[in-house]
C-alpha cells in the first residue's frame, strides 16, 4: 500500500513539475537555458516538506525528466543528471530545513514563520543555484556567458518562483487555511478586488505599452486592499492574479523583450509586502479574539463575586424553609397546607438558585446576556449593599440617590452589579491611600437623554490623574500591586454591549459615568 501511494503521488508530482518549468520558460539565458523565473523548485520544496525525504528519488527523476523534455538534455545526459541530483540534494536540503525550524506547523501563519520561510528560501536557493552554475561551469558548458550573471538570474529565478508559489502550495495542502481561502473567494468583495486587480495587470502590461516595470507600482494599491481586507488569504491570490498576469504577458508576444529580471524583482517585492501585510492582519485578528476571550473570561470569573451573593441568598432561604418544615412536622396537628406552602417557597428558591447558575454557565460559554428590565432603585439598592460587603471592618460612608423619575434599566442584573462592584471596590482602595480621612462614596443616578441614564460613581478619593485617565480601559494596565488590570476593561466591554458607556471623568477626585440603556423611551 504505502509503495502504490508513493507511485500515486508521484504520478501526480512529475507532470505538475515538468508543467511549471514548461511555463516558466522563457528569456533563456546560455547554452544550459538559464531562466529568470522558476515555479517548479518551490512544488518540490513543499512536496518534501511536507511528505519527508523519501520523495527525493522521485524529485531527481522528475527533475531529469524535465531538463530533456524542456531543455533537450544540452549538456547530455550525464551533465543533465549530474545537475538534477545537484538540484534535487539542494531543494532536500532546503525542504529538511524548513520542516525543522516551521515545526510544528507546516504553512506560514506568523510573522516569525514568514520570516524563517524567506530567509531560508532565499539563503537555500543562492547555495543550490551556486552549486549548479559550478558544475556547469566545471563542464564548460557556460561559453560566453559570466558565471556570476548565470548564477545571479539562475538564483532569482528559484528565489522569486519559490517566494512566490510555495506559500499558496502550503496553504492548498492545510486544511485551515484552505477553508480561509474558500471563504473568502465565495465573498462578493473579494471577486471585485480580484477583478481590479486583474485590470490593473492588464493595464500595466497591455494598456499603457512600453516597459511594464514604469508602471509596476500601479500594482501596490489593489494588492495592499486585498491583503488589509483578506489577511494572508487574500495576499496570496493578490500574489497569484499578479503572477499569472506575468505569465500571461510573458507568453502572448514572445518577440517583446520583457526585462524579466527587473519584473521577477517586483514581483518578489509585491509579493513580500502582501505577505507580511496579510500576515500581520492576521495576526492582529487572532490577538483579538484571544483578548475578548480573555476578557470575557475574566469578566465571568468577576462576576463569581456578583453570583455568589445571588446564590446565597435562596440557598439562605432554603436553610429557613427547611427548619421551618422541620417545625412544622414536629408539632402534631400540622395543616397539609402549611407545610406544602413551605415546601412550593423551597422550590421556588430552589430554582432561583439553579437559574443564576445557568446564567453563569451561559455566559462562561457564549458570553451571552439576560436582560431584564430592572428599577433604578434596585441598582441603588446593589450599589449600597456591595459597599457595605466590600468595606468590611472599613467605616465606608455610601450615599445614593436620584434626580426626578427615571425609567427602569434594560440590563443584565448581574453584569452590572459586576461593575459597580469593580468601580466601588476600585474608589475603596483608591480611599485606602488616606486613611485619616473618612470614605465617601457617592452613587448619583439622573437622565442622561430619551435612551439612558447616566449612573456617577465617585468617591472622596484623590481621583485619576490625566496620564492615568487615557490608558485606564486598557487591558493589562493595571495601577495596583496585585491587579490584572482587566477589571475596568471589563466592566466598560460589558457597558458597550449593552449599547452605553463607561468613562474616567475629569475630576478633583475619582469619578466614574456609567451610563446605560432605559427599558422604554420616555
Amino acid at each position: 500500500m504505502k509503495i502504490l501511494r508513493y507511485l500515486r503521488d508521484a504520478a501526480v508530482f512529475a507532470p505538475c513539475y515538468v508543467a511549471l518549468d514548461w511555463a516558466s520558460y522563457v528569456y533563456p539565458l546560455g547554452p544550459f537555458n538559464i531562466t529568470p523565473w522558476n515555479p517548479q523548485p518551490a512544488l518540490a520544496i513543499v512536496w518534501m516538506l511536507l511528505g519527508g525525504l523519501r520523495y527525493l528519488p522521485a524529485v531527481l527523476i522528475t527533475i531529469f525528466v524535465a531538463d530533456v523534455l524542456i531543455r533537450h538534455a544540452p549538456g547530455g545526459y550525464e551533465v543533465s543528471a549530474v545537475t538534477a541530483l545537484t538540484l534535487a540534494c539542494g531543494y532536500a536540503a532546503i525542504a529538511r530545513l524548513l520542516r525543522a525550524l516551521l515545526s510544528p506547523v507546516r504553512a506560514v501563519r506568523s510573522t516569525r514563520q514568514l520570516t524563517v520561510f524567506s530567509a531560508v528560501t532565499i539563503g537555500g536557493t543562492a547555495v543550490v543555484s551556486a552549486a549548479f552554475i559550478a558544475v556547469l561551469w566545471m563542464a564548460s558548458f557556460l561559453a560566453e556567458a559570466s558565471p556570476v550573471d548565470a548564477w545571479l538570474q539562475f538564483w532569482v529565478g528559484d528565489s522569486v518562483g519559490t517566494l512566490v508559489t510555495a506559500p499558496l502550495l502550503l496553504a492548498a495542502a492545510d486544511a485551515e487555511s484552505r477553508r480561509d481561502l474558500f471563504r473568502l473567494v465565495q465573498r462578493a468583495e473579494t471577486l471585485i478586488q480580484a477583478a481590479t486587480l486583474a485590470g490593473t495587470v492588464w493595464l500595466v502590461f497591455v494598456a499603457l505599452g512600453g516597459d511594464p516595470a514604469q508602471h509596476f507600482y500601479l500594482l501596490f494599491p489593489p494588492l495592499i486592499w486585498i491583503a488589509l481586507r483578506g489577511g494572508t488569504s487574500g495576499a496570496l491570490i493578490a500574489v497569484t492574479i499578479v503572477q499569472l498576469g506575468v505569465i500571461v504577458a510573458i507568453h502572448r508576444d514572445a518577440s517583446t523583450a520583457f526585462p524579466v529580471l527587473e519584473l521577477q524583482a517586483f514581483v518578489a517585492a509585491l509579493a513580500l509586502t502582501a505577505l507580511y501585510l496579510g500576515v500581520t492582519v492576521d495576526e492582529r485578528q487572532r490577538a483579538a479574539a484571544s483578548l475578548r476571550q480573555t476578557l470575557r473570561l475574566a469578566a465571568a470569573g468577576e462576576m463569581a463575586g456578583a453570583v455568589a451573593h445571588e446564590v446565597n441568598q435562596p440557598l439562605t432561604a432554603l436553610a429557613n424553609y427547611g427548619r421551618s418544615a422541620q417545625l412544622l412536622l414536629a408539632r402534631s396537628n400540622v395543616a397539609p397546607h402549611e407545610l406544602s406552602g413551605v415546601i412550593e417557597k423551597m422550590l421556588s428558591e430552589g430554582k432561583r438558585a439553579g437559574e443564576v447558575v445557568r446564567r453563569l454557565r451561559d455566559f462562561f460559554r457564549t458570553g451571552t446576556t439576560q436582560l431584564e428590565s430592572v428599577p433604578v432603585d434596585q441598582v441603588l439598592a446593589s450599589a449600597q449593599r456591595i459597599a457595605t460587603q466590600l468595606g468590611g471592618s472599613k467605616h465606608i460612608s455610601i450615599a445614593t440617590g436620584s434626580e426626578g423619575e427615571l425609567p427602569p434599566l434594560f440590563v443584565d442584573r448581574l453584569q452590572i452589579e459586576l461593575i459597580l462592584r469593580n468601580l466601588i471596590s476600585n474608589a475603596i482602595e483608591a480611599m485606602g491611600e488616606h486613611p485619616d480621612e473618612p470614605a465617601q462614596i457617592c452613587v448619583m443616578a439622573r437622565r442622561h437623554d430619551v435612551e439612558h441614564v447616566r449612573l456617577t460613581v465617585a468617591d472622596n478619593g484623590p481621583g485619576v490623574s490625566a496620564g492615568v485617565r487615557d490608558r485606564l480601559f486598557e487591558p493589562l494596565a493595571s495601577g495596583k500591586a496585585s491587579g490584572m488590570g482587566l477589571g475596568l476593561a471589563v466592566s466598560r466591554a460589558i457597558a458597550e454591549a449593552h449599547g452605553g458607556s463607561l468613562e474616567a471623568y475629569a475630576s478633583e477626585h475619582g469619578e466614574f459615568h456609567l451610563v446605560l440603556p432605559c427599558s422604554q423611551k420616555t
